[in-house]
């Protein structure tokens, strides 16, 4: 079995919003470090503005493919 490739359709590489790592997986954007970082954070502030804005995201289908 080969490893996934950047010109791989299935598994490409795409930059975190926030660090701009590239990574294969991405929750709405950010990469699991960032999500990590933001929502281990003292003040929740970013974890709570993100958590929004994706549930924004949803309702519109913005975020699903839905529009």
């Amino acid at each position: 079995m080969s490893g996934a490739t950047v010109n791989d359709p299935i598994a490409e590489l795409v930059a975190c919003r926030d660090c701009g790592r590239d990574c294969l997986l991405q929750v709405a954007d950010l990469c699991a470090d960032c999500i990590a970082r933001i929502g281990t954070a003292a003040d929740d502030a970013d974890y709570r503005a993100w958590r929004t804005e994706n549930e924004r995201r949803v309702v519109t289908g913005e975020l699903t493919g839905a529009i």
